[in-house]
């Protein structure tokens, strides 16, 4: 009898171990499907997000293509003051305009110039991209212009100078050059290069400008009569960032072409070109001519 009684406790102890070990593995899958939903789950969201990355790359790419598409076409002959839009394809638009480059009284502004560049101010009109070098639309003489350089976020590196050509012709005919060169620290270079002291105060032409120096033409000996024709500015020493403030309104510079491109979901890229007229190569401005030499 005792044995029987025995073995029935053994077996229940048996049936409780089971039921224990049972749990315990059920609690184990449960917890391995969490995990495996959770992972499953944050793959899936990840793949989609790449898949909309992706897509949102592929549109953005499109849509910046219909924007250059819309240059192109500007480029090949649209005027100042017109605007168009093409269908670039089935999905992506074009939508651009053209304004005026310069033409006023503002602040002019010019990308960083590397040393020995040059950058082209016109101080007389243009007509079908030719220079008019006319009296009637020539920037007088006697009145000023501020150049500004050199900047305030960059200026352990940037201690540049420049040198200012002007182009102007008489009433005969006669094309002349007058020159000045300007540097906020003439004194401390190595040789002195006894440059015209430019003041350094900083935050000029309205901006982060360090240098600055008021050029009037006639100062520099351009007759009051004459007619000028353009400003050449040339950084030396090191490249600059550049800007020139009219105190009297600039002849048209050129045309700023903007251009929208869109997809069909919306998504939109804008291209800016700035386009100048054509310039003269940086040797003239270091070359001497002369007219009947005799040699």
């Amino acid at each position: 009898m005792d044995r029987i009684v025995k073995s029935l406790d053994s077996y229940k102890k048996s049936i409780q171990n089971l039921q224990v070990n049972s749990g315990q593995v059920v609690l184990i899958l449960v917890l391995i499907t969490v995990v495996g939903l959770t992972v499953g789950l944050s793959l899936i969201s990840r793949t989609v997000t790449d898949v909309r990355i992706s897509s949102q790359i592929e549109q953005s790419s499109r849509a910046f293509s219909a924007a250059e598409a819309g240059v192109e076409t500007a480029l090949q002959g649209a005027q100042v003051g017109s605007s168009g839009s093409l269908n670039v394809t089935a999905n992506t638009t074009a939508n651009y305009n053209v304004t005026m480059l310069g033409g006023n009284n503002s602040v002019f502004t010019y990308p960083y110039t590397e040393t020995n560049d040059i950058q082209t101010l016109w101080l007389n009109s243009h007509t079908n991209e030719i220079l008019d070098e006319s009296a009637t639309n020539s920037y007088s003489p006697s009145s000023s212009l501020t150049v500004c350089w050199g900047s305030q976020t960059t200026k352990s590196t940037d201690e540049s100078a420049i040198e200012v050509s002007i182009y102007y012709k008489d009433a005969g005919g006669q094309y002349y050059i007058a020159k000045g060169a300007y540097d906020p620290d003439p004194l401390t270079r190595t040789p002195p290069d006894n440059f015209t002291q430019a003041e350094k105060a900083g935050g000029y032409c309205g901006g982060d400008y360090r240098f600055r120096q008021v050029i009037t033409p006639t100062s520099l000996g351009v007759p009051s009569g004459d007619i000028l024709l353009v400003m050449r500015i040339q950084p030396l020493f090191s490249g600059t960032v550049l800007a020139v403030q009219p105190s009297a309104t600039l002849p048209q510079q050129g045309s700023l072409i903007t251009s929208v491109g869109q997809t069909s979901t919306g998504i939109v890229r804008k291209i800016q070109v700035t386009q100048g007229y054509k310039s003269f190569p940086t040797l003239f401005d270091m070359a001497l001519f002369c007219e009947n030499c005799s040699h």
